[in-house]
């Protein structure tokens, strides 16, 4: 630049101009590029904070899932030959039966050998299956199954093609092919479980002798039928009960019974409530809470009392998440009886700083004296004061309580409003019972219907507006990141005009120094003429 060529040369000004207008540029930048590196700072650590947060609340959410429906109700057998499993927790309460099995439910089996290859061709033809129940060589048909046909076409005739035709049609029957030994393949046709689901296969050939007509199984023969088809039969406290499948769901409420093997003996299946499995439910949650709630406060903490503030101190979105936590934890839950439970209940205690403890032995206490009212923490469910009348709610727009179910001569009501009755069950579609179902056992009776929302139902409520789509956090996260673009933009334009600044002092400077050099040329002429006129006056 001119100016510090002016200055290598010792001509001009003497001063270090680069230097001068680094120091005048950086008091122009500075203060302007550190205003906006400050805002990116912010914006940046919000960004991480929100997304943190973000992250803990679908934490939450994931370990509340896995304890939704421990009421600390477990089931438990005496033996091996059935297995006894809770798989609906608001029906399941605690039970104890002897149970006694003398046969299980089989599958009617149907083997068709004598096929050289899996690939052995059959011909063109259909199956038409009928299901029903064989006895002494007589066939009865189930009035709740339709007959199906499978059609077998020219050219997809092979043992294996008709076992996929017959997988494909979804008619409840299982075919396989088998290699029963060299040169020997067999079509393998299994049913349901079951004694009235056995099959009879009526074959038809498009042309006579092509293979398909060693397929049918009109009567009975115990060189194609490997496995007769059965029903389970078994007694509970002594009461003898059949059914076509060993896995059995309408037994006991909210229960299932899954047999294995008959009993020499009788053995015992139960479920009995048990505070361990309560209490360590509940303290997970609790640490949950307690984990969230202590970063919501840490992130939005204010700079008081010579505290440090956090990254989204005073935050309203985050404040109105405390407030939200604070008051599940203390609001009543109404639903699961005559009173209203409270977590305080369960031994349940609140420190100043907003945390949460379980007192071990008010939870044992309480626990004890009332197991089912845990499900109040646990459990949502919706129950009914009679066992002729049975409830469930379709949908959540419902508000938790206690519902007055009546029976009258003008209708059925549910706290005075109409119900309407359609295949057999009452429904409402309106008003503060909004989604309820009632059905009745013989005539029914009046009676309270308790529908109950849990507490860990109303956390993971809370934690799934937090997480989903177009929620508040990535609102605010996409605004930053929108900021942070701009931010950009405002440093990118400051920085163009600190480039002319910096010309500017340049061109100033470099003047500025000319302007000194000519007058120093000026300055030396002026002194080399008045020392000449010096020397001229002494000679």
């Amino acid at each position: 630049m001119a100016d510090d060529y002016l200055s290598a040369l010792n001509v001009g000004s003497g001063l270090n101009t680069t230097q001068i207008i680094d120091a005048m540029v950086a008091a122009e930048r500075d203060p302007k590029a550190k205003l906006i590196n400050d805002r990116k700072s912010d914006r940046t650590v919000s960004i991480s904070s929100l997304s943190t947060i973000k992250t803990t609340v679908s934490t939450f959410d994931t370990t509340l899932s896995g304890l939704d429906g421990t009421t600390g109700l477990t089931a438990a057998q005496s033996g091996t030959s059935a297995t006894v499993a809770i798989t609906d927790s608001s029906l399941a309460a605690a039970f104890s039966h002897e149970l006694e099995i003398t046969s299980l439910a089989a599958a009617q089996t149907l083997v068709f050998d004598g096929y050289s290859a899996a690939s052995a061709e059959l011909g063109a033809g259909s199956l038409v299956f009928n299901f029903g129940t064989w006895s002494n060589g007589s066939f009865t048909a189930n009035s709740d199954r339709t007959s199906s046909t499978v059609t077998i076409a020219d050219g997809s005739d092979s043992i294996e093609e008709v076992a996929a035709s017959i997988n494909a049609a979804g008619i409840d029957v299982t075919a396989s092919v088998l290699m029963l030994s060299d040169n020997n393949y067999a079509l393998v046709l299994r049913s349901i479980t079951g004694a009235d689901n056995a099959m009879q296969i009526t074959a038809s050939e498009t042309v006579n002798g092509s293979g398909v007509a060693d397929l049918g199984y009109t009567s009975t023969d115990a060189n194609i039928e490997t496995v007769a088809a059965t029903d389970a039969v078994f007694t509970l406290d002594g009461a003898s009960i059949t059914r076509d499948n060993n896995i059995v769901t309408d037994l006991i409420d909210g229960v299932t019974l899954t047999l294995a093997s008959t009993t020499s003996s009788a053995e015992t299946v139960s479920a009995s409530y048990d505070s361990t499995t309560a209490y360590t439910a509940l303290s997970n949650m609790i640490t949950e809470m307690n984990t969230l709630q202590s970063l919501l406060r840490t992130q939005s903490r204010r700079a008081l009392n010579g505290a440090t503030a956090g990254p989204l101190a005073g935050d309203p979105l985050i404040q109105s998440m405390i407030s939200d936590l604070r008051n599940m934890t203390t609001t009543a839950i109404s639903g699961f009886g005559d009173s209203n439970i409270y977590l305080a209940n369960f031994g349940v205690e609140t420190a100043r700083d907003g945390s949460l403890s379980i007192d071990l032995t008010d939870f044992n206490a309480a626990f004890d004296a009332d197991p089912d009212s845990f499900a109040a923490i646990m459990n949502s469910r919706v129950t009914t004061g009679s066992s002729l009348v049975s409830a469930r709610m379709l949908g959540d727009d419902y508000t938790p309580g206690v519902y007055e179910f009546a029976i009258s001569e003008s209708g059925v009501t549910i706290d005075g409003d109409s119900m309407t009755l359609s295949d057999g069950e009452y429904s409402v579609s309106s008003g503060n019972a909004d989604g309820l179902v009632v059905k009745l056992s013989g005539a029914g009776t009046d009676t309270s219907v308790y529908i109950g929302t849990s507490l860990l139902d109303s956390l993971r409520s809370f934690a799934d507006t937090i997480l989903d789509a177009d929620n508040e956090i990535d609102d605010r996260i996409t605004n930053y990141r929108s900021d942070l673009l701009d931010y950009e933009d405002e440093l990118t334009a400051l920085d163009s005009r600190i480039t002319d600044v910096r010309k500017r002092y340049v061109d100033q400077f470099a003047k500025m120094d000319q302007a000194v050099a000519s007058m120093k040329r000026t300055g030396e002429a002026l002194t080399n003429m008045m020392d000449s006129w010096k020397a001229s006056q002494s000679q």
